[in-house]
């Protein structure tokens, strides 16, 4: 599971890399704070600072969209907001099925952290993950 996302994470990496619509990659290494993993080690943020909008890329979602999500964004505070997003039929392996993520995050640009939570369906589990981030250079 764990090659899995990192290799997700590489390819996702790389092709953010790419020049996109003005927006700022914040690359984030994530601390879980779970055993059972729905938390990616390692997010991208795709901040467009201009319309403050907001798409996730990590290793569930490259491999399973393979395109950074639109995340639904609220302002919290100062350069705090508050962003969600779902990800849709990730495999359970064991269990042979898959489930929806609900996540949710609060992303800090003057701290550069990224704070996340997620709500499985069909699990009472609570993942959740916190990190530093870094803008990428081109």
């Amino acid at each position: 599971m764990k090659r899995f996302l990192l290799a997700g994470c590489l390819s996702a990496a790389a092709v953010i890399a790419q020049p996109v619509l003005a927006e700022t990659v914040y690359d984030c290494d994530i601390k879980m704070f779970t055993s059972n993993g729905w938390i990616a080690p390692r997010v991208l943020v795709l901040w467009e600072d201009s319309s403050k909008t907001a798409k996730i890329y990590d290793g569930y979602i490259q491999e399973l969209v393979g395109e950074p999500l639109d995340a639904t964004v609220t302002h919290r505070k100062n350069n705090a907001y508050d962003l969600s997003w779902r990800v849709n039929d990730i495999p359970v392996s064991n269990a042979r099925t898959k489930a929806d993520g609900l996540y949710s995050a609060v992303f800090d640009m003057d701290k550069n952290t990224l704070s996340i939570r997620g709500v499985i369906t069909g699990f009472a589990n609570a993942p959740r993950g916190r990190g530093r981030c870094n803008v990428q250079q081109d």
